[in-house]
C-alpha cells in the first residue's frame, strides 16, 4: 500500500484528479472535516518555476494543515511515493481559522526543463486534535493531488496504452495497463461492450498510468461477462470512451 493510501477509513476518490480520504481519530466531539483544496491537480510548463495551490477551511472551528510533496512513480503495478527535494511547498504548515483561505506555493528547486514528464504528489492533511482529555470522534481529510512537470521537447505528451487481462492466484481477474507514451493517462469509467452503448463496470476514477510505467487493478467481474476485445475507458477527462482492447488471460 502506498503512503498516500494509508488511512484508517477511506472515502471514495474525488472524481477527477485528487484523491480524498477520511480518517477517524479521537478528538473533541463529532464534527465533519472542513478542509478543501483547489485546484485538484497541477501542471507546470517546462520553464515554469512555481504554481499556486489554495487550501480553505469551510468549517466553523480552526484547523491545522500540513502539506508535503513526494516523487511519484509506479513499480510492480503499484503507486510508489518517495521523499524529494525537487519541489518545495511554502508554507508547509498552516493554522486556518474558520472561513480562512491560504495560498501554498509549489516551487521547483531545479527550473531547468526536464527531459521527460515528471510526476509528483502533494499530500495535504487536516491535522487531528489529539488532546487525550477530550472524548468523541473527529473526521479528518487527506488530499493527494497529482503534479506534473512537462518536458520542453514534448510538452503535449500523450499516452499510448497497452492492456492485458491477468488471472490472479485466487482466480479473479486483474487489468494491467502499460503506458508506452510520453504523457500520463488517467483512466475512468472502465467499460465493456460497444462504444455507443458501453456497460460501465468500474465507474468513476480507476487510476493513473504514468509515462513508461505499468499499473494493475483488480476487476470485480466474472470472466464470462468480460469481453477483453471490447474494453474501453475515458482517458484524461474525455467525455467519450476510448477503446482499450486487452490481451485475454492465458488459459
Amino acid at each position: 500500500m502506498s503512503a498516500f493510501e494509508r488511512t484508517r477509513s477511506r472515502a471514495s476518490a474525488v472524481y477527477g484528479c485528487a484523491f480524498a480520504a477520511v480518517s477517524m481519530v479521537l478528538a473533541a466531539g463529532s464534527q465533519a472535516a472542513s478542509l478543501q483544496v483547489a485546484p485538484t491537480s497541477l501542471q507546470l510548463g517546462p520553464r515554469q518555476n512555481a504554481e499556486e495551490l489554495w487550501i480553505s477551511n469551510s468549517g466553523t472551528t480552526p484547523v491545522d494543515v500540513q502539506a508535503r510533496v513526494f516523487r511519484w512513480t509506479q513499480r510492480d503495478g503499484r503507486d510508489e511515493l518517495e521523499q524529494t527535494t525537487d519541489l518545495v511547498l511554502s508554507p508547509p504548515m498552516q493554522a486556518l481559522a474558520a472561513g480562512q483561505q491560504q495560498l501554498i506555493r509549489v516551487v521547483r528547486q531545479k527550473p531547468e526543463p526536464p527531459g521527460e514528464q515528471l510526476s509528483y504528489r502533494v499530500i495535504v492533511d487536516e491535522v487531528p486534535d489529539l488532546d487525550p482529555n477530550r472524548q468523541g470522534m473527529q473526521f479528518v481529510l487527506r488530499y493527494s493531488l497529482p503534479v506534473f512537470v512537462q518536458p520542453e521537447a514534448n510538452p503535449e505528451g500523450k499516452p499510448d496504452l497497452q492492456a492485458t487481462l491477468l488471472t490472479q492466484p485466487d482466480g479473479s481477474l486483474a487489468l494491467e495497463v502499460h503506458n508506452r507514451g510520453t504523457g500520463y493517462a488517467q483512466l475512468a469509467d472502465l467499460a465493456t461492450g460497444p462504444l455507443e452503448r458501453p456497460q460501465i463496470f468500474k465507474p468513476g476514477l480507476v487510476g493513473y498510468v504514468l509515462s513508461g510505467q505499468t499499473m494493475r487493478w483488480p476487476l470485480e467481474l466474472p470472466a464470462a461477462r468480460l469481453d477483453a476485445a471490447s474494453l474501453s475507458a475515458k482517458i484524461n477527462g474525455a467525455s467519450q470512451a476510448t477503446p482499450l482492447p486487452a490481451t485475454p488471460p492465458a488459459r
